[in-house]
């Protein structure tokens, strides 16, 4: 006789001990509870922590890590060494943070492209200049820039849009734009004193 003549052969366990199971059918994999309404998320940008209060501080500081894990920057696998991280990703947020050998963070990095496999970043763009992704709405915001860069090809990484700078209260804003001269590609972020070269 196998296992499942066994089975078939034995009668129905009676609800005597445990008493009648819960849910509308009596099934063990009922919920035990009513299922919660699904909240509607507003459409629009996400805000969040401003990611310039990162500048300057180090990975270990406490406000530092509630804000990583806010955006759910972790640190980049494959780091050399059993030291701090010098790099921490959010590609789900489209943000990226590089630090210096003690973890200090010395920029912050806003994609808008897609590319290096990051989604397009959909929050507040930090200073004040929005959430639109455009040049005109930077400018619209921020005013004319401090510094412009031209169109430029890079012999390995092809063409390059313009880029304009901002000196900001308390930071640098590098916005780089596409070929189209209009659309966002990466705004990277640095203290006043740490500017990125210049193409």
């Amino acid at each position: 006789m196998g296992f499942l003549e066994r089975r078939t052969d034995q009668t129905p366990r009676p609800d005597d001990r445990y008493g009648p199971k819960p849910g509308p059918r009596g099934g063990s994999n009922d919920p035990l509870h009513d299922a919660i309404p699904a909240r509607r998320v507003p459409a629009g940008p996400v805000r969040r922590t401003d990611l310039t209060v990162l500048l300057g501080r180090t990975v270990l500081e406490a406000r530092v890590q509630q804000v990583c894990r806010e955006y759910g920057l972790i640190p980049r696998s494959g780091a050399a060494g059993s030291g701090l991280s010098r790099s921490y990703l959010a590609r789900a947020a489209g943000v990226e943070l590089a630090a210096d050998a003690h973890g200090v963070i010395t920029t912050v990095f806003l994609h808008f492209h897609g590319d290096d496999g990051f989604t397009s970043y959909s929050g507040e763009i930090p200073g004040g200049a929005g959430s639109v992704a455009r040049r005109a709405h930077l400018w619209a915001m921020l005013g004319r820039p401090d510094e412009q860069g031209a169109p430029y090809r890079d012999r390995f990484l092809g063409d390059y849009g313009p880029w304009d700078r901002w000196v900001l209260a308390g930071f640098v804003m590098h916005a780089q734009f596409a070929v189209d001269a209009e659309s966002l590609d990466r705004v990277t972020l640095t203290l006043p004193e740490r500017l990125p070269r210049a193409a």
